[in-house]
């Protein structure tokens, strides 16, 4: 669907609010029932229309970007030109970040995630690229898991302003988040717990510098990636503040 008649009406598609999909993040509420995505003018790539998930509030728009082998489906919503992309773990979905996406929307941003598929560096390019074509100028990356290490390894080259990584490993196929082997100079936010079971607190400890705005907030417990966000998760303000706080020193206050 390739001009911009066709695209405004493939991504009009909304999604009603829904409550109970894992894990719910933030206050979907925050963006309210009149108001629809910011539409684009021109697609970046080709684009077509897809049922939303029920974990998508209203305001967020859905679609799927590209085609065959480099397709992925993003979710986006918001305007303004400070974007933010919220990268999901390794076969995660939209329903991961739903929560998030719809708070920062609603606090002024553009904001974008996407379905893992077949690669998820294939669907970060897909939102990135949603987020640049609806008028982000900047951008800031927010990932867990292996979704973290895509953000942290990727941020120099991508232009990135902050990044925050929930339990990022260092190393994630032929992407490298290490401090040693990145010259991303931003703020930089780094998650992990103790006796995480998938990725060792020491192996995420690689990825954050060795300055003040470079940190590695490690606690106690098994939590991994979005577990860190889950409802009943201790830590789960904590981290929405520091995610607050990463984008403000960012894009500057």
């Amino acid at each position: 669907m390739r001009s911009a008649a066709a695209v405004a009406l493939a991504l009009g598609l909304l999604a009603s609010c829904s409550a109970g999909t894992e894990p719910q993040t933030g206050d979907a509420a925050q963006i309210t029932a009149d108001e629809t995505p910011t539409m684009l003018e021109s697609a970046p790539v080709e684009m077509a229309a897809m049922e939303p998930p029920e974990c998508l509030s209203a305001g967020v728009a859905y679609a799927t970007v590209g085609k065959d082998a480099a397709a992925s489906t993003v979710a986006w919503a918001g305007s303004g030109d400070r974007g933010v992309l919220f990268a999901p773990q390794v076969d995660g979905d939209v329903c991961q970040w739903s929560g998030e996406l719809a708070r920062l929307a609603g606090a002024g941003y553009l904001v974008a995630t996407y379905d893992w598929g077949a690669s998820g560096e294939v669907g970060f390019q897909a939102a990135l690229d949603v987020l640049k074509a609806t008028g982000a100028q900047r951008v800031a990356f927010v990932g867990a898991s292996a979704g973290g290490t895509l953000a942290a390894g990727m941020a120099d080259d991508l232009g990135a302003v902050a990044v925050v990584a929930l339990s990022p490993p260092a190393v994630y196929g032929e992407v490298d988040a290490r401090a040693e082997a990145n010259q991303f100079a931003g703020p930089l936010q780094v998650f992990s717990s103790t006796d995480d079971p998938q990725v060792p607190a020491a192996d995420s400890a690689q990825v954050p510098r060795n300055d003040k705005t470079s940190i590695v907030t490690e606690v106690s417990g098994t939590l991994h990636g979005i577990e860190f966000m889950s409802p009943d998760s201790y830590h789960a303000d904590h981290v929405r503040n520091v995610i607050d706080d990463a984008l403000e020193a960012g894009f500057g206050a």
